[in-house]
């Protein structure tokens, strides 16, 4: 897949998911609210919440989707860091998958406060370890991008701030507001990438991976 085609597809994603997030699923993502409040919403909009999960899902598709294409479009494969940001990124996913599936379907099926205490701190652990990991390999090949001047500094660092914004992500769940910033980061970072084709780092190859 060409890397603006990529970039489109995670831009389009992310966008809805920045929207969904804030503006659709904010009440029962409000993990300090109380579970009242959140699940008289879950009660009522059980088709939106799992069509937010499945978003999730999608985004977090297209965030190894744009960074496969640029690992194998830009960074040299037989190098052992490509490989470690490789299973890195693999491993990330899984952790995030994971906390989005249970967020997803064991929610809305709490019986009390506590159960849905369990529940939140259980998917909260899954998702902050995925961001940890996530967000060190987004910026780790950002920055090997720039260092190996594959591509300019301003190509790659709405994806350094991406990743960096995650990084505290462990320790400061349920708070929201670093994770959103390295959302809505990413998407610039893709947005960037769908406007205009990329700079080739190898002008023989033509516009192949652009």
């Amino acid at each position: 897949m060409k890397l603006i085609h990529a970039a489109r597809i995670a831009a389009l994603t992310f966008g809805a998911a920045i929207l969904v997030g804030l503006f659709v699923l904010g009440e029962p993502l409000r993990v300090t609210a109380g579970w009242s409040a959140r699940s008289v919403w879950l009660a009522a909009n059980a088709v939106g919440w799992m069509a937010g999960g499945w978003l999730a899902l999608l985004a977090i598709f297209t965030w190894m989707m744009l960074l496969v294409t640029l690992i194998h479009g830009y960074l040299p494969a037989h190098r052992v860091a490509t490989m470690l940001q490789s299973g890195l990124m693999i491993i990330s996913a899984l952790l995030l998958i994971g906390g989005v599936i249970v967020w997803m379907n064991l929610l809305p099926r709490s019986v009390d406060a506590t159960w849905a205490t369990f529940i939140d701190g259980l998917a909260l652990t899954f998702l902050g370890a995925g961001l940890f990991m996530g967000g060190a390999v987004t910026a780790w090949i950002a920055f090997d991008l720039a260092r190996l001047k594959l591509l300019p500094w301003p190509w790659v660092l709405p994806g350094l701030f991406a990743g960096a914004a995650a990084l505290p992500a462990p320790f400061l769940l349920p708070n929201r507001v670093l994770v959103v910033t390295a959302v809505a980061c990413f998407f610039v970072w893709a947005v960037l990438f769908a406007a205009r084709a990329a700079p080739s780092a190898y002008p023989e190859m033509g516009e192949r991976w652009s």
